[in-house]
């Protein structure tokens, strides 16, 4: 009967567990402030097109003048 496994987690199930836990919560914590960031640049590139549109020059709203 030595050849059944317990039912309690062992240490090194236990710490992969935790291993897992750690790396979902650093990845959303990354994820979350890369979404933080790609709202503050998509608000300021909207602000920067309403001054140009409100300064009528709306030609050079792209990289290139046309």
């Amino acid at each position: 009967m030595s050849d059944q496994q317990s039912a309690t987690p062992t240490g090194s199930t236990r710490r992969g567990a935790r291993a897992v836990k750690s790396a979902f919560r650093i990845i959303r914590n990354t994820l979350a402030i890369l979404g933080l960031l790609f709202v503050y640049l998509l608000v300021t590139g909207y602000m920067q097109y309403q001054d140009r549109v409100a300064a009528g020059d709306t030609s050079c709203s792209l990289t290139h003048c046309v």
